[in-house]
């Protein structure tokens, strides 16, 4: 069943339930107003026979039978009967004694509760107790409301014709309602088809943005964003990764062309075997970069994260560092007002933080003239703080919004070797640790990065 029917549906359904409630509690407080009404009507019958009785001595039963007959209040099949307080009866208006005698269990249950209304089929009975000159004495009236209940009927059948139209009305509301209610959602769904990877650029309408589907197209354009910005860095990735790829293997290919034009001798297939091997470290170390640049920008869970002590992983990404570059100096400074070593672990990746330290320190290493970088560590509220500095060429204001970007280059360092791959790295390592890394640098002075990562222990 479509959304559309089961909303009409729902909401006939529950109309129609309150309607025939209503219509039944209608129904039942009018016959029980019919039966209290008729009950008062037989009492004040049974009352004024009673008093003509009882308390006028020219009347007499034969005198009261003829007044009852020709009254024009008598009701429908109306009998009258009065009892004395031994059980006697002294009144009855109908000439027969058919269903004239109560027993005396009836007539003392009426002593006992002073009124009792008993029906059997269409004759209601209603007895009272009727008080004279300090005597008891027991009224028994039945009739038959004819009319109270023809009003009934009638009732009945208007609520029955009432409830059935209203279903069905309902019912055609609840159709018309769902369409409206749904209308949105319909040109919500359109617009969405109209969507596929050629036009992630569209979205889709937000409406007034206050209500449920306000919100849901929200989300949706949400999602659209983010879909179009993954597209975006795939195409670039995968043109810039092919660009960085193609020019060492084409490098490659071209010494080997050369190599085999004709026979060389050793010391020269010596130098091409060199050069061919120095390109094929740069192209592994581009690869192992790219294939890190594609696991990091999928926004690994933490699942994979354990305790990590940062002072080790930078130790051993120096040894790392001053072994592919043997002529560098990097300086470690722990501050002194750290007293526990064992404060810097914080929750991550040791191979991810162990490239995020190496990207940083060859980083300060490649572009400064003495090979130094500087890396000061300290602990700053619930945050590890770690500064790379270096006195280096420096980078320009035009140039450091970009820097973060895959495969950008600043415009002073294009000259040397690199990809533009280690800074981008370095934000995407940093973010999925939850940390925050910001730089600063001026031309000729140097470049100083600031990376913060909580810290386990003070974690909130």
């Amino acid at each position: 069943m479509s959304i559309r029917n089961r909303l009409a549906f729902q909401f006939g359904l529950l109309a129609s339930l309150v309607l025939g409630v209503a219509s039944v509690a209608i129904f039942l407080l009018s016959a029980q107003h019919r039966k209290d009404e008729f009950s008062e009507r037989m009492q004040a019958q049974g009352e004024r026979a009673a008093k003509l009785l009882l308390q006028v001595d020219e009347v007499d039963e034969p005198l009261l039978r003829i007044i009852d007959s020709s009254s024009p209040l008598t009701l429908p099949e109306e009998r009258v009967m009065i009892y004395d307080h031994n059980d006697s009866l002294i009144y009855n208006s109908a000439k027969d004694t058919l269903g004239g005698l109560h027993s005396g269990a009836f007539l003392n249950s009426v002593r006992a509760n002073e009124k009792v209304h008993a029906q059997a089929e269409d004759i209601e009975t209603f007895a009272f107790m009727f008080m004279d000159r300090h005597l008891r004495f027991v009224v028994v009236v039945s009739a038959s409301d004819i009319f109270g209940r023809s009003k009934l009927r009638n009732l009945a059948q208007v609520l029955l014709l009432v409830v059935a139209l209203g279903i069905g009305i309902f019912f055609l509301l609840g159709r018309v309602y769902a369409e409206r209610a749904l209308r949105p959602i319909k040109k919500l769904v359109s617009q969405i088809s109209g969507i596929s990877v050629s036009n992630l650029e569209s979205r889709v309408s937000e409406g007034d943005g206050k209500d449920e589907i306000a919100q849901l197209a929200v989300s949706f354009n949400g999602m659209l964003a983010k879909l179009e910005a993954a597209f975006s860095a795939q195409r670039n990735f995968i043109g810039n990764a092919s660009h960085e790829l193609r020019t060492p293997l084409t490098a490659i290919s071209g010494q080997l062309d050369v190599i085999l034009l004709k026979e060389r001798g050793p010391e020269e297939y010596r130098a091409a075997l060199e050069s061919v091997h120095s390109d094929i470290q740069r192209l592994n170390r581009l690869a192992n970069r790219l294939l890190l640049l594609a696991q990091t920008g999928t926004d690994a869970p933490e699942a994979g994260f354990h305790p990590v002590r940062l002072d080790e992983v930078l130790w051993e990404a120096r040894e790392a560092v001053l072994r592919s570059r043997p002529g560098s100096r990097i300086e470690v400074r722990l501050d002194e007002g750290i007293e526990d070593i064992e404060a810097l672990t914080v929750r991550g990746s040791n191979p991810l933080l162990h490239s995020l330290f190496i990207n940083l320190m060859e980083n300060g290493c490649k572009y400064s003239e003495d090979s130094h970088v500087s890396v000061d560590v300290n602990i700053r509220g619930s945050h590890a703080e770690l500064q790379f500095s270096d006195k280096g060429i420096g980078i320009s204001n035009e140039d450091l919004v970009h820097i973060f970007e895959p495969f950008f280059r600043s415009s002073s360092t294009r000259g040397s070797d690199g990809h533009g791959i280690g800074l981008s790295l370095v934000k995407r390592i940093t973010g999925l640790h939850r940390g925050t890394v910001a730089v600063w640098s001026q031309l000729g002075k140097g470049t100083v990065f600031t990376v913060r990562l909580p810290l386990l222990a003070l974690e909130g």
